[in-house]
């Protein structure tokens, strides 16, 4: 028998596999795939070219995890994505979003010199609440009943009326937060993707102001909210966890599927594999998704069945889709094909605020966005482990395709040629040489994520902190004795965070030395 089971071996799974081997417990974690990394992986999909076919670049990995597991020891290598961003308009206008705050406020100069000014007051708002984010995020959230004193939290950290005004984000809409700062609708656009990535709203949807916060306060290799590539793509990331995990004591299997979580007398005894083979384990821990968690994986548990109505009306309903694949000429948005500063940016194609919401609004009307808004990215461009020289291998992030497993993989065709199209309005030379569309039901299929929704569930209000996953299990205990939670779909969320496995970890320590399973 081991101490503890983990089932999937996506970075959570890692983080929570490391941390309880460090604390001296026996851990196996079983990964169905023949890689671990659930959606932080690298796949060479054709010779010599390496894509991150989920996760695509890096920055709210938390630095306390980094240190403390060794990350950079053991491989883990990020390059500073600098600029950040760059947009092209349809007017023939482009905009930079740089690390350096005063080289983005000459940028920002040439569409308002009263942006440029409140750009720095944007970062500066951001960037206090950068500080606390450990404090956000390596904590369980509060219990609902001590909601009410949210503010206490921010007591001898910030002043009440910043700490009110961050914790409107929560239920506010990331139009009307960018509209409180900027006129000009080049920068809303540039700041506005942060807001809806992976999530089935528009900038003008409650809520979305707390996807942007998500988002922001990251860093890479000590740059506030930056981002960054991976060395040899996200499984960078991944590998570098499993490295750890295996240092530490931790037992790694893949192409090890589990079928089922084996419960008696309404307490985990350990879980059965697709071969048939049972593993005896005190604590089993799920990285996957809730609904795959109790409908799949505890299909033969007896559950209450107001818990079972909860988890499935839970929103989990995927919206992005993945194009990757590579080139033989970088994109040319008229400054030339030669490696420039736009082709280590992520390449955003969303020209204004409306862009964004009619993209939204075809989703909800034909099941996918006849304009899609679109995040391109070209790795090769500072990593040259993932492609030779002449090839560039790139990521394309796009919004919105709904999860439908009638429809998807019919529309793959289509959501290529809508994609390309729109990218050859701003660089007429972009044709991809290979490539591969990821849709939602891709997403599913190949990371088994249900619905394929790449945070696990939707990061809206009712959905997040006390209430992810539900209310009264937000702590990452479930129902059954012995059966903890640590993926995205549990605080803080989704993203390359780390802080679900990390929080779980926590939790399962604290349920040991209480002697809960002697």
């Amino acid at each position: 028998m081991i101490d503890v089971a983990v089932i999937g071996g996506g970075h959570n799974g890692l983080v929570t596999a490391a941390y309880l081997a460090k604390a001296g417990l026996k851990v196996a974690v079983f990964e169905r795939r023949e890689i671990v990394g659930g959606a932080s992986v690298t796949e060479e999909l054709w010779p010599s070219i390496k894509v991150s076919t989920g996760a695509y670049v890096l920055s709210l990995l938390r630095p306390k995890i980094i240190e403390e597991l060794k990350l950079r020891e053991f491989g883990l290598k990020v390059y500073l994505k600098d600029p950040g961003l760059f947009l092209p308009f349809e007017n023939g206008k482009k905009l930079y979003i740089w690390s350096s705050l005063e080289k983005t406020k000459k940028e920002i100069e040439k569409f308002s010199k009263n942006d440029a000014r409140s750009y720095e007051k944007w970062v500066k708002f951001w960037d206090v609440f950068a500080e606390m984010a450990d404090f956000f995020m390596l904590n369980p959230p509060p219990h609902i009943d001590e909601a009410k004193n949210l503010l206490d939290m921010f007591k001898g950290n910030v002043n009440e009326e910043l700490a009110l005004s961050f914790l409107r984000t929560f239920i506010q809409d990331a139009k009307s937060l960018l509209d409180e700062y900027f006129e000009t609708d080049e920068v809303k656009s540039a700041l506005a993707e942060d807001s809806v990535v992976g999530t089935f709203a528009s900038p003008s949807t409650p809520g979305t102001a707390y996807v942007l916060a998500h988002h922001v306060i990251g860093e890479v290799n000590g740059v506030k909210g930056a981002w960054g590539y991976v060395e040899g793509g996200m499984g960078g990331v991944t590998q570098a966890l499993k490295r750890s995990a295996e240092h530490l004591g931790v037992e790694i299997y893949t192409n090890a599927e589990v079928d089922e979580i084996l419960v008696k007398n309404g307490k985990v005894e350990g879980i059965k594999l697709k071969s048939g083979k049972i593993i005896n384990a005190k604590i089993v821990v799920s990285n996957a998704d809730p609904k795959t968690t109790f409908f799949k994986l505890l299909r033969n548990a007896e559950l209450e069945e107001d818990f079972i109505r909860r988890v499935r009306s839970l929103k989990n309903i995927g919206i992005s889709f993945k194009i990757v694949g590579y080139l033989e000429e970088l994109p040319d948005f008229g400054n030339g094909k030669s490696l420039l500063p736009e082709h280590v940016a992520s390449e955003l194609i969303m020209p204004n605020m409306k862009y964004i919401e009619k993209a939204y609004d075809d989703a909800r009307t034909l099941g996918y966005s006849r304009e899609p808004w679109l995040s391109i990215n070209i790795q090769s461009s500072v990593d040259p482990t993932v492609a030779p020289q002449g090839k560039f291998s790139f990521s394309i992030f796009g919004q919105y395709l709904v999860y439908n497993i009638k429809k998807n993989d019919e529309m793959k065709d289509k959501i290529a040629e809508i994609t390309f199209e729109k990218i050859r309005e701003f660089a007429p030379n972009f044709k991809p040489i290979k490539y591969e569309v990821l849709t939602p039901l891709d997403i599913e299929r190949r990371f088994g994520i249900n619905g394929g929704n790449i945070f696990h569930l939707d990061m809206t209000p009712d959905q997040l902190y006390f209430f992810r996953p539900l209310i009264g299990y937000s702590d990452y205990k479930t129902p059954i004795k012995g059966l903890y939670l640590c993926g995205s779909g549990t605080h803080p969320g989704g993203g390359v965070t780390g802080a679900p496995g990390y929080n779980a970890h926590v939790k399962i320590l604290e349920d040991l030395r209480k002697g809960i399973y002697k």
